[in-house]
């Protein structure tokens, strides 16, 4: 298939976990995509249409490098994709216990990197038009404990979507959000590491999805081919939910 024909995408984050499969899978549709991350590609891609950059989305020079160098590369930019960000560092904390310089780095990473990306990336775009994706959160609208930073900056992503949709519709630039859930990546199951009996507490996490299964990187990466697409050409400043339906009930027990 060749949904992305032609296309030239950024996919930030993207060395391994979600924006590695959305990465491969726009490869895979015909798109030329820049891999950009601060960490190498383990294992390397093979494919031609990858090429990785190394760049730290929190730092406006390298950010402008990334994109300059993908238009001298290919001739233009249509899509960007904002998948960087951490979670949590030296455990969960409170506003109280959590240190400035915690807050400061997951902002840096999470909200002021796909701030810069876009800032820099709709110049590119604007005589086609283009397409952003912003990766956020069900935790932008459900607090985790001990995560007031990550809920605050992806809360901060899914706004910073909108506005760029409204502020940027008329020069054909789309822009949406996906809100994953429980997507099993490296940095998911990281989450289970001080779990007494791991696989019984993935098993009991993954029950409370109504579809019976945590969700996968290609899960991620299918949406945004969908949203990356010309079938999606009328959606835009949206954020769609991808969790299993984990959201969909009341948290009541029943």
């Amino acid at each position: 298939m060749n949904r992305l024909s032609d296309k030239v995408a950024i996919v930030t984050g993207a060395a391994r976990g979600n924006g590695r499969a959305i990465a491969t899978r726009f490869a895979a549709e015909g798109a030329k995509v820049v891999v950009a991350d601060v960490r190498d590609p383990n294992p390397d891609f093979s494919d031609d249409g990858l090429v990785f950059h190394h760049t730290d989305v929190s730092d406006s020079s390298q950010v402008k490098d990334m994109v300059a160098a993908t238009v001298e590369r290919f001739g233009r930019l249509d899509t960007l994709v904002n998948n960087a960000g951490i979670e949590i560092e030296n455990g969960y904390k409170t506003v109280v216990t959590l240190s400035e310089d915690d807050w400061d780095k997951i902002h840096n990473i999470n909200l002021r990197g796909m701030f810069l990306c876009s800032k820099y990336a709709i110049p590119a775009m604007s005589e086609n038009g283009g397409v952003i994706i912003n990766i956020g959160s069900i935790a932008a609208t459900l607090a985790d404990p001990g995560m007031p930073a990550y809920n605050a900056a992806k809360a901060g992503v899914h706004m910073l979507t909108r506005a760029i949709a409204v502020d940027h519709g008329s020069q054909g630039i789309r822009c949406n959000a996906i809100a994953p859930g429980w997507i099993m990546t490296d940095m998911t199951a990281s989450l289970f590491d001080d779990v007494d009996d791991r696989e019984a507490a993935q098993r009991q996490v993954a029950a409370q999805h109504p579809v019976g299964r945590f969700g996968r990187p290609q899960d991620v990466a299918n949406m945004a081919l969908w949203l990356a697409s010309d079938e999606s050409e009328f959606a835009s400043g949206q954020i769609f939910t991808l969790d299993g339906g984990l959201t969909a009930g009341s948290p009541v027990a029943t």
